[in-house]
C-alpha cells in the first residue's frame, strides 16, 4: 500500500489562522491571490478564477458572516447581508488558492 505524504499549510486570513493539509508533490507550492469587488459595482459575492479555491472571504460594512460557496464549477464568497439591513455592502473579498506543481 503507498502511503501518500502531505504538507500543513497554514493561512492566516483576518487575524485567523487556518490549517490545510494538501497533498504533497515534489516541488509543489501555494499560490494564492486576492479577488474582490468595490465601491458602487459591489455585491455580496467575489469569485475565484477557475481552479482556485476560495480559503476566506472578508465583507463590508463590519459584517463578519460569509459562506464559501462553488457556482457554476467557480468557488466564491458570498457576504450575508443581515448585517446591512438586507442591502448590499460596500465590498467584498475572497482569498483564491491552487496547489501549484
Amino acid at each position: 500500500m503507498k502511503m501518500m505524504s502531505t504538507k500543513l499549510i497554514v493561512l492566516c486570513l483576518a487575524g485567523v489562522a487556518i490549517l490545510a493539509l494538501i497533498p504533497a508533490t515534489n516541488g509543489a507550492t501555494l499560490d494564492c491571490i486576492n479577488r474582490g469587488v468595490d465601491g458602487r459595482l459591489a455585491t455580496n459575492y467575489a469569485t475565484c478564477p477557475r481552479g482556485y479555491t476560495a480559503t476566506g472571504c472578508s465583507c463590508g460594512m463590519a459584517c463578519g458572516s460569509y459562506s464559501i460557496q462553488t457556482h457554476i464549477g467557480r468557488s466564491r464568497c458570498k457576504c450575508h447581508m443581515d448585517c446591512n439591513d438586507g442591502n448590499p455592502i460596500d465590498w467584498t473579498r475572497a482569498r483564491c488558492c491552487k496547489v501549484k506543481d
